[in-house]
């Protein structure tokens, strides 16, 4: 049994090898690297693509013709999952398997000693990139009124450090962390109670959201990719159009004014539950059983009926 997840350095030739030799294989995809060379769907100025050029559709043909070897095909996203069923994958076999990270031991405590200005305290986590989101956050802060009393944190590192920077120079209300780790990175949780998702790529499954989560943080995020699969808005975030520094501007205006999302932080740890390392384990083995004891059927087919005993289906073929 054979679990691809980055294929490169590899190539897709590593699915047809592994069907020669009888083993199945399960591809998880965690990004769009079978579709687009630069694995975002994102043009060079940082726009979703919507007409690929020549040489990126012979690309996407290759890759996808090439996961015919392919016994089943997962993504931690419905989104991702049907962005490549609509792109002409052939796997019959796919499956959303949720990633799972492990519950974080003071996530309870935090959210316990959290107070009520929390709610005028937003977060970001990422990498500091244009599609990420950064520059519709610091637009958004920008278009309040002075009297609006948030604090917006930053926490990354990347291209736009500079431009984070400046912003937090010019504006109180944006605090720039940097990189944080360990108990820095815990107390920038425990201090917000919303958690900044501003994407303008198609996000797949981000593990953040699942994260802050667990420490009863809401998500405040773009309507955008698998986003909204992991937000229940008005329980346990809120979604606005991509690249709306407006929409967000109102919504950051509207949460500092109210408390709108009372029960936050339970609704968000409860939704937290259902993203453990063992319910995602538990997802895989069953899978891996199948695929093992199908190829061991098709393979004892083949044999009996004097076709090549080494094929990966009920079809003797190679």
């Amino acid at each position: 049994m054979v679990n691809t997840h980055l294929i490169d350095g590899f190539s897709a030739s590593i699915w047809a090898r592994a069907r020669r030799e009888n083993i199945p294989v399960l591809h998880t995809a965690h990004d769009y690297h079978l579709l687009c060379p630069r694995a975002f769907l994102l043009t060079r100025d940082w726009n979703i693509c919507t007409t690929p050029t020549l040489g990126c559709r012979a690309y996407r043909e290759w890759h996808l013709r090439s996961t015919r070897h392919v016994s089943m095909f997962a993504s931690p996203s419905r989104f991702l999952l049907d962005r490549h069923v609509a792109a002409g994958l052939p796997v019959a076999r796919r499956g959303v398997l949720h990633n799972g990270i492990p519950q974080p031991k003071a996530s309870a405590e935090i959210r316990q000693k959290r107070g009520p200005d929390a709610r005028k305290r937003f977060l970001m986590l990422t990498r500091l990139t244009v599609e990420k989101g950064i520059r519709v956050v610091l637009d958004a802060v920008a278009r309040l009124p002075a009297s609006v009393d948030i604090e917006v944190a930053i926490a990354g590192t990347g291209p736009l450090e500079a431009e984070v920077r400046a912003a937090a120079a010019r504006d109180p209300r944006i605090r720039f962390l940097g990189y944080v780790a360990e108990e820095a990175k815990l107390d920038a949780l425990a201090r917000a109670a919303y958690l900044l998702l501003p994407s303008l790529w198609y996000e797949n499954a981000p593990v953040t959201i699942v994260e802050a989560a667990c420490y009863g943080l809401g998500v405040i995020g773009s309507d955008i990719g698998g986003i909204p699969e992991f937000v229940q808005p008005g329980r346990t975030g809120l979604l606005f159009p991509p690249g709306d520094a407006q929409a967000l501007a109102d919504i950051l205006a509207s949460i500092a004014g109210a408390d709108m999302l009372p029960d936050l932080a339970q609704a968000s740890a409860r939704m937290a539950e259902g993203f453990t390392v063992t319910r995602m384990i538990d997802g895989y083995e069953e899978h891996y059983r199948d695929l093992v004891r199908n190829a061991l059927s098709a393979a004892s087919f083949c044999s009996d009926a004097g076709g090549p005993a080494m094929v990966a289906d009920a079809n003797c073929a190679s």
